[in-house]
């Protein structure tokens, strides 16, 4: 049995302005046990006490791949989350394992939170090599990956996922490492006449390689067929036209199967093998992330129709807004630049605020209260396509 030994040594880095780098120490004996089951278990162990000088706690959720946590693969309760780890070093000595580990933990105190749900489109993910499929004939795993995807955004607490639709944002031909903003931005706002989305999720499944994974014991050694998922999930923010989220997501799992026979993939019995299971992990752990970086975004609406007497905003109560809900009025300006357009989000110097009037399931009738604006001059300056966001609490 592993027995935890010491751990100490958890001391403040300041490397460089803005960073809060934190280290954290952890050892434990090998005696009999796996070296890379110990390794994980130091590695976790490190990180959780790296993230108590913060006043945080992380709560490790799945494996280590590599020496390196993956970055989905904690949950931090605090006011942190994880932006990098590194293993500064490690030393076996009389069988016991020490591993120093840096932590960057990035304070979420200037977040801005709100109640309402922030709404999304989720593209779909191709296998970047599709041969890979071949093992199991399961080159529909995309599909199915995809959908499970959706169901676990679905569940997230401050996500409304509008739609999974059919394109893809990228395709196996082109470098999936790098971002053509360009591209996703052009996507993006094609699909403006079919779904209201603020945020686009797109991304691809790198690799499902097969391999073997041997174990030597003191007698015998033992040979364990495994196969990788890793993915890449970029999530698009049409209104500030950026990338808030682009992470790596590894999991790899047992492959219990015959290799040489079609997987039905539709069947529960796969999505509840272990390579099943790593999948939905990886997936649920994707949606995680996710979920709290839009529960820092300010929610924002845009203006999708305007008359003499209302603003209509594309978000409603399957969002959380209310009858009386205050908004505040941001311009969008568009600024020339050489060889492209600038938009970008101008709030006026004199905030503007609108009330809901009146509210359906995906959108909203607002006003300029008449005691602000008595002659509608204010309502009137609003144009088609502008943004409307939550108002900041004092």
């Amino acid at each position: 049995m592993i027995k935890l030994l010491f751990v100490f040594g958890l001391l403040l880095m300041p490397l460089m302005a803005q960073a809060q780098w934190y280290v954290g120490q952890a050892s434990m004996a090998v005696n009999d046990d796996d070296y890379n089951d110990v390794r994980k278990k130091v590695i976790k162990q490190a990180i959780e006490n790296a993230s108590l000088q913060a006043n945080s706690f992380v709560k490790i959720e799945s494996t280590v791949t590599d020496g390196i946590l993956n970055q989905s693969s904690s949950s931090i309760q605090s006011e942190h989350q994880i932006s990098e780890i590194k293993i500064l070093n490690e030393s076996l000595k009389n069988d016991i394992l020490t591993i120093n580990v840096k932590v960057n933990l990035k304070s979420s105190l200037n977040c801005t939170k709100d109640r309402y749900l922030k709404q999304l489109i989720v593209a779909q993910f191709p296998l970047l090599t599709p041969a890979q499929a071949t093992t199991g004939d399961v080159f529909s795993l995309p599909f199915h990956v995809v959908s499970r995807f959706k169901n676990e955004l679905i569940n997230q607490p401050n996500v409304f996922v509008e739609e999974l639709i059919p394109e893809m944002v990228f395709r196996p031909e082109i470098d999936m490492d790098t971002v053509d903003l360009k591209a996703v931005k052009s996507i993006s706002h094609s699909l403006n006449g079919q779904y209201q989305s603020q945020y686009l999720v797109f991304g691809y499944i790198r690799d499902i390689g097969l391999f073997n994974e041997t174990k030597s014991g003191l007698i015998s050694k033992s040979t364990t067929p495994k196969r990788n998922f890793t993915i890449k999930v970029f999530m698009y923010d049409r209104i500030s036209d950026s990338i808030l989220v682009e992470n790596e997501y590894h999991g790899e799992g047992d492959w219990s199967f015959d290799s040489f026979s079609r997987v039905d993939l539709a069947n529960s019995l796969f999505w509840r093998s272990d390579y099943g299971k790593t999948i939905i992990d990886t997936l649920f752990n994707a949606a995680k992330d996710i979920n709290e970086t839009l529960s820092c975004e300010a929610t924002k609406a845009t203006v999708i129709n305007k008359d003499d007497q209302y603003i209509t905003i594309n978000i409603g109560t399957l969002h959380g807004v209310n009858k009386g809900d205050v908004f505040q009025y941001i311009k969008l300006n568009s600024i020339a630049l050489n060889h492209t357009v600038l938009s970008t989000l101008m709030p006026p110097t004199e905030p503007t605020l609108l009330k809901v009037v009146q509210v359906s399931n995906k959108i909203s009738l607002l006003q300029v209260p008449l005691d602000t604006d008595p002659n509608g001059m204010k309502q009137h300056q609003i144009d088609l396509y502008d943004v409307v966001t939550t108002v900041p609490q004092k």
